[in-house]
């Protein structure tokens, strides 16, 4: 990666002012004591409400006039999927490093554009695949890395919710791309691959049913979008994929397996598994499958998962002012995109797809 701009204090302005920034980007920008100037959200009220509720001194209907401030060094983008190219293409012309929420885009080619405009502009662009950042993770992977595991040939990633659909622009296929895949199963298949030591994808086969729909959804738990919680969708519109599973080749002969849902009636489960010649591993709750005295053990590690929100704006926050590369950087959001888009042409096309 080429050179990153260095900047001695970091001052955030937030793009979209939803479900995630409220609960993990603004308290957690506020335990590290990182300014935040300015908030932007489609509905202007929004903006100026968390504004005010959080002491943060400009709010605006428009990101644009965000972008527009040179108070900001960095922004994080928390805005439905279908505007992160837009929005991130437009913050790193106007200067500015950038976290984005997951998934990294609509598509592949979306998420290598904006890749290859960070490194031309020399600035961070990261992205919110926090998992990496949990505590259990970050101790199986430097068992990986020390060689425990021996040659690491089998993932497995797993995320099931009996009935969790979020509901609003989430089941909106034009703004969000996909369901569950792009939702939830972006976490658990990242979080498996990087655990995998990121081998390069060469094939991928998938399917995706849609079995129950809207008339699962149960918007009064689970996580909810903004726009549901505040009662602003007029319309329930449902036309993505329920459930999603299948599998992904590696360069290396590596293969993982993979099964997402937001509504099917199994459950409610979540999980990655790692199987390697010398030993294996899943989480949560952390266990090691390994061998002691020539006989089969099972090892419980007792890991407190931690705070993977806050782990993952500080990693952006010390990226941006040290000028180094992030752990979930963007050319890493390219190959899982590759990963997902591939998946679903798969499951379109009802056969196992190359992955280029």
């Amino acid at each position: 990666m080429t050179e990153v701009v260095i900047v001695s204090e970091i001052r955030v302005g937030l793009i979209g002012a939803g479900s995630i920034a409220q609960v993990a980007h603004i308290p957690n920008l506020k335990n590290l004591g990182v300014p935040i100037v300015a908030v932007a959200d489609a509905v202007e009220e929004r903006a100026k409400q968390i504004a005010q509720q959080h002491g943060i001194p400009h709010a605006y209907g428009d990101y644009r006039q965000l972008l527009k401030r040179d108070d900001v060094d960095a922004v994080i983008v928390s805005t439905p999927t279908s505007t992160h190219y837009p929005i991130v293409t437009a913050a790193l012309k106007s200067g500015k490093h950038v976290l984005c929420e997951k998934p990294p885009a609509m598509n592949d080619r979306e998420a290598e554009k904006m890749a290859e405009l960070a490194e031309q502009q020399k600035l961070v662009l990261m992205y919110a695949l926090q998992m990496r950042y949990r505590n259990d993770a970050r101790a199986v992977k430097k068992l990986v890395e020390q060689g425990e595991f021996g040659e690491v040939y089998f993932g497995r990633a797993l995320y099931i919710r009996r009935r969790g659909a979020p509901g609003g622009w989430f089941s909106r296929k034009e703004l969000s791309g996909g369901g569950p895949l792009l939702d939830i199963g972006v976490h658990v298949i990242d979080l498996t691959w990087w655990l995998m030591g990121k081998p390069k994808p060469v094939s991928a086969a998938g399917f995706t049913f849609q079995k129950i729909g809207a008339k699962g959804l149960r918007l009064d738990r689970g996580w909810q979008p903004a726009d549901v919680r505040e009662k602003l969708e007029q319309e329930v519109v449902y036309d993505v994929e329920d459930y999603a599973g299948g599998f992904i080749r590696f360069e290396n002969g590596a293969v993982l397996l993979f099964e997402v849902s937001w509504q099917i009636n199994d459950k409610d489960r979540w999980g990655s598994t790692i199987c390697g010649t010398k030993a294996g591993a899943s989480l949560p709750p952390l266990e090691l499958y390994t061998e002691v005295l020539g006989e089969q053990a099972t090892v419980n590690l007792r890991v407190d998962e931690g705070n993977a929100y806050l782990e993952e704006i500080r990693e952006f926050i010390t990226c941006v002012k040290e000028g180094r590369k992030p752990l979930t950087d963007a050319y890493d959001g390219v190959t899982v995109m590759k990963m997902l888009t591939a998946l679903y042409r798969s499951a379109e096309q009802g056969r196992e797809v190359p992955i280029k």
